[in-house]
């Protein structure tokens, strides 16, 4: 079957459990062919064991099966991703390259902020009834296998994203352990993911502990295939039919619920975990409806490819920054001199494009190390930079890959008075590439910071003049500047590093 190929758009993932390929029409969001294959690459990454290299040649032939298929349609452009649970076997970069040799595909591993984003993507897209829920008060709820990501919604705007380590691989694999050694072992994992959830609920913002939400729920594959009629993508459970089907799953046998919900043998010691994790989910985001969602990460994908060739209208990254502020009001970044950074620093960037060459990608960087550059603060104020690098390492920023997350983290490092030619060693993770990315990001956010360096807010606004060997940078205040100036000389001189140009700072008074 041959058709206009420069429409269409074929995708891979590789998860823990699975393989999916999906070849999309980029203009009209169709599906024209899904396929899937059960081939298991990574099921015991999470007892820290590596990925089984006798499973490598079983996906190479389900990926040969995936291009041929593509082929078949003449569809000549496709991507390979693997899933982030995937990427942390110890063996992952060893499974990546013997994928590449045997079928020519490259995975690129995916970050978890980057599933739950392109998850969002597919749902706002996708489902029918996700604008009008948002409007009040809603919670998305993501199953992976080895995590569960909840972004919470009100007044059509992201409040919130956060992500926890725990999904439905993650706790079979316990429930597994706890047959072995506990006399009630359900009870014991009820208790055990009681604890779970509650020890991550308890660091959520006030107000979203106590607000009831329309739930909607992805990646809740027993559920789906039960409730989903099949030329749908959705259904409306009630609580109440919710807790009769718990019920019933709890007190059964797996040959009974392999019959009752269509199930293989492998499948069937997944439903248990998830149905225990979704009842006390459930509970804990005050679930006043739910819907269930037949979407998932690979939807969100080829839901992000359709975005990227459209001209679509709804912004997405709107919740990529809402995610950024909510990370830095849980670190109590001082919010009047962030936003006034943030500012300047974008100020800069649109001012300077003659000079850096960046992207409107690399522009968004730039916004969100804005925001996050001192929440090492909360740490400790001495060498807050050196916090904050480490804990943006360790944050799964929404929509923002592994490699993006570095970048900001390294710009967060050098906003303040180290820079990358004095931090060699910590700076050679990046390619050349990026690295000169981080350098002038880095360059333009110490010169926003340094623009109220007294936290204080006394310049209301600037103007920036480019000169043939110097950038004029007006600072427009009654008020006395001899710090900012101070402050902003000592670090210009990065600047200057970076574009060849010295910065020079002006005051204009706004009353003379």
């Amino acid at each position: 079957m041959k058709f206009m190929a420069d429409n269409y758009f074929g995708a891979m993932l590789i998860n823990v459990s699975s393989m999916e390929l999906s070849i999309v029409n980029l203009k009209t969001g169709a599906q024209t062919e899904r396929v899937k294959s059960n081939v298991a690459i990574g099921e015991n990454i999470y007892n820290h064991e590596e990925i089984d290299f006798e499973t490598v040649a079983e996906a190479a032939e389900a990926l040969r099966g995936f291009l041929q298929i593509i082929k078949d349609y003449g569809v000549t452009n496709y991507k390979l991703w693997g899933s982030q649970a995937l990427s942390t076997a110890p063996n992952a970069e060893f499974i990546r390259d013997q994928i590449f040799v045997r079928t020519g595909l490259s995975i690129n591993w995916l970050s978890l902020g980057e599933e739950s984003f392109v998850r969002n993507e597919a749902i706002a897209l996708k489902f029918d009834g996700y604008h009008h829920l948002v409007k009040k008060h809603a919670a998305i709820i993501g199953l992976n296998s080895g995590s569960a990501t909840l972004s919470f919604f009100a007044h059509d705007n992201l409040v919130s994203s956060h992500n926890m380590k725990l999904g439905p691989v993650r706790i079979k694999e316990v429930l597994q352990s706890l047959r072995a050694t506990a006399p009630n072992p359900v009870d014991v994992l009820d208790d055990y993911i009681n604890s779970k959830v509650d020890d991550f609920y308890r660091f959520l913002p006030e107000q979203l502990q106590t607000a009831n939400n329309q739930v909607i729920l992805i990646g809740a594959a027993p559920l789906n295939n039960y409730f989903i009629p099949e030329d749908d993508i959705s259904y409306t459970l009630p609580l109440k039919q919710f807790n009769e089907f718990s019920r019933e799953v709890i007190g059964a046998s797996d040959q009974y619920l392999m019959e009752r919900l269509h199930l293989t043998e492998e499948n069937v010691e997944l439903v248990l975990p998830e149905v225990l994790l979704i009842q006390k989910l459930l509970t804990v985001v005050h679930a006043d409806k739910l819907h269930l969602v037949n979407l998932n990460v690979l939807d969100g994908l080829t839901t992000n490819e359709e975005i990227a060739v459209s001209n679509h209208t709804y912004h997405f990254e709107n919740q990529i920054l809402a995610s950024a502020n909510d990370l830095a009001q849980r670190y109590r970044v001082e919010p009047h001199h962030m936003e006034l950074v943030r500012h300047f620093a974008l100020h800069l960037f649109d001012q300077l494009k003659t000079l850096h060459h960046l992207t409107s990608r690399d522009r968004l960087l730039l916004q969100i190390a804005a925001i996050v550059h001192d929440i090492g603060g909360f740490i400790d104020t001495h060498e807050h930079y050196l916090h904050s690098d480490y804990v943006l390492k360790q944050s799964e920023m929404l929509g923002l890959s592994a490699e993006e997350t570095q970048i900001i983290a390294a710009v967060s490092r050098y906003h303040s008075t180290r820079t990358p030619a004095e931090d060699i060693t910590h700076f050679r993770q990046l390619t050349t590439e990026k690295r000169l990315t981080v350098a002038k990001l880095a360059a333009i956010l110490r010169l926003a910071d340094a623009l109220d360096d007294a936290h204080q807010q006394t310049i209301q606004r600037i103007s920036v003049s480019v000169r043939t060997n110097k950038v004029v940078i007006t600072a427009f205040s009654d008020d006395d500047l001899s710090l900012i100036r101070w402050a902003f000389n000592y670090k210009a001189q990065f600047f200057t590093d970076v574009f060849g140009l010295q910065p020079v700072f002006k005051q204009r008074r706004l009353h003379k």
